[in-house]
Parts: C-alpha cells; sequence; structure tokens
C-alpha cells in the first residue's frame, strides 16, 4: 500500500517559486503594482 501521508509543513514546497519568501515577495509586489494601477486610474478618470 502506498504510503499517503502530507508531507510536514517545513517540506512543502511553493507552487512556483524555490522558496516561500519569494512567493509572498511576489504576492506583496502585486498588490503595491494593483494599489499603484488604480491609483493612476483614479487620477486619469476624476
Amino acid at each position: 500500500m502506498p504510503d499517503t501521508k502530507p508531507n510536514p509543513p517545513e517540506m512543502e514546497q511553493p507552487p512556483v517559486f524555490r522558496t516561500w519568501n519569494q512567493f509572498y515577495g511576489f504576492v506583496l509586489l502585486l498588490h503595491l503594482v494593483i494599489i499603484v494601477l488604480f491609483y493612476l486610474f483614479k487620477i486619469a478618470y476624476s
């Protein structure tokens, strides 16, 4: 019977990046880009 135990949390890899810190950095950068875009849209269309 195959071993179906989940990996411990410290052994899990993020879906795309090499480390979780890179993944978190990408998420923060993406949020910053979205906030800046909303700000620019507000200025352009107000």
